[in-house]
């Protein structure tokens, strides 16, 4: 099948220097063509953050 998405090792982190928060640690995935995608997780367990990233293509 031919990859349409390739996530490798997200990150996100919020506060300031002194007081840093991680709020997602090393998030990998990869989405092939005609696939169906859900991220499942507990209220509050930062499943919204996962795509409220600024995604920059390297």
């Amino acid at each position: 099948m031919e990859k349409i998405l390739e996530v490798k090792n997200i990150e996100k982190f919020y506060g300031t220097k002194s007081n840093l928060s991680k709020a997602i640690n090393n998030i990998s995935f990869d989405v092939e063509k005609g696939e169906f995608v859900g991220i499942m997780g507990a209220s509050g367990s930062r499943k919204n953050n996962t795509f409220k990233l600024h995604i920059y293509n390297r």
